[in-house]
């Protein structure tokens, strides 16, 4: 993924089927000392159990423990807010955005393959984009205004698929999967275990992650760097979209036109990836440039909106404090500034569009259907 060398491991390990000469002598070979298939699966996969547990952590991270380190206080901790249960609490980013197996491929298990490939995937990438974004934040941080981050092609490509891949490996996106699923096709509930194979079988489509990481990487990038005590938040479910007039937040509906990635990486640092396509189609030449706009912290929390939005349940941030987060919350799925982006439809300028709604209000969320 992060490299040459990497992208032909993933293509190899994707395309990682058995052979069926191999395969077949060692199905024979071992119902030769079973009794009976079902002993055999029960057996070839309490060995894989025993063989993983001292090497590999069975709580796989949806949301990378790199990133989330960026968001901790000085202490190390990460405050969060469950929306759900309206409770804030401390905790390391160790337990943050993970479950138990997340990425455990029954399948590959089945068929004698390594069931945590795709976690181990998931890692090789994250080690290779926490080292680029890294040096990427210590550059914005220091850099004046329209100054540009050098991104090689290759590092561009890599951090395009990581973006894409982090919206579509959470939770959230397993749950709305299920869900589609189970209306759609099924017309009842599905087990637990048929949630993670329908996830795991989405993300090991290449089409799937490839498309939304081509938009990603052919969008003009923008860097906003933000002054204020108020600082930029994250979510369990980070990769936010917003439409081109920037009156909603969206979890579906990102490839309609003008609708643009936001990402925030750092408490003081979020990226916009914008489309070539209108109203954004004169920004080219700011790509991978620190943006001129003096955010308000009216504008950061407008973003951190966002971050609500997406959340899947826990929203996190470097400090204590979730008022403007909670008042945010009352107005998801409603019409309430529905007067406000209906004016600025028709009076919005470039210039404010590209100062990323600087009156610092915040519009109607919804699913764009």
């Amino acid at each position: 993924m992060l490299s040459c060398a990497t992208r032909t491991y993933v293509e190899e390990s994707q395309n990682c089927k058995p052979d069926p000469n191999r395969d077949s002598q060692q199905v024979c070979q071992r119902l030769s000392r079973l009794d009976d298939a079902n002993c055999e699966l029960a057996s070839a996969r309490q060995e894989i159990d025993r063989s993983d547990t001292m090497s590999t952590p069975k709580l796989h991270h949806y949301v990378p423990q790199f990133y989330l380190r960026r968001f901790t206080d000085a202490s190390g901790q990460l405050w969060l807010w469950d929306r759900d249960r309206d409770r804030v609490f401390r905790t390391g980013p160790n337990g943050v955005a993970a479950e138990n197996k997340f990425y455990w491929h029954e399948e590959l298990a089945a068929m004698g393959h390594d069931p945590l490939m795709m976690e181990k995937q998931f890692s090789h990438l994250e080690g290779e984009v926490a080292q680029i974004t890294g040096q990427w934040l210590e550059w914005l941080r220091n850099m004046k205004p329209m100054e540009k981050v050098e991104v090689p092609d290759i590092n561009r490509e890599l951090v395009s698929l990581y973006i894409a891949l982090q919206f579509l490996r959470t939770a959230d996106t397993r749950d709305i999967l299920a869900a589609f699923a189970e209306q759609k096709v099924y017309g009842k509930p599905i087990a637990e275990t048929e949630k993670r194979l329908l996830h795991l079988d989405m993300l090991w489509k290449g089409s799937i992650y490839e498309k939304l990481a081509e938009r990603i990487r052919n969008a003009t990038w923008l860097f906003g760097r933000n002054m204020t005590a108020t600082p930029f938040i994250t979510s369990d479910n980070p990769v936010a979209f917003r439409t081109g007039d920037n009156a909603m937040w969206l979890k579906v509906g990102m490839y309609h036109d003008g609708n643009y990635s936001v990402f925030p990486m750092s408490p003081n640092i979020v990226m916009y990836c914008h489309p070539k396509e209108p109203p954004w189609e004169k920004l080219g030449p700011f790509d991978c440039r620190l943006s001129p706009v003096s955010f308000t912290e009216e504008m950061v929390d407008s973003e951190n909106g966002g971050q609500v939005f997406m959340a899947s349940r826990f929203v996190i941030s470097s400090r204590d404090g979730f008022d403007q987060e909670r008042e945010f919350a009352k107005s998801i799925g409603t019409d309430l500034y529905k007067p406000y982006w209906r004016a600025r439809k028709t009076g919005a300028s470039l210039e404010n569009l590209r100062a990323k709604t600087g009156d610092g209000r915040n519009g109607p969320q919804f699913f764009d259907e």
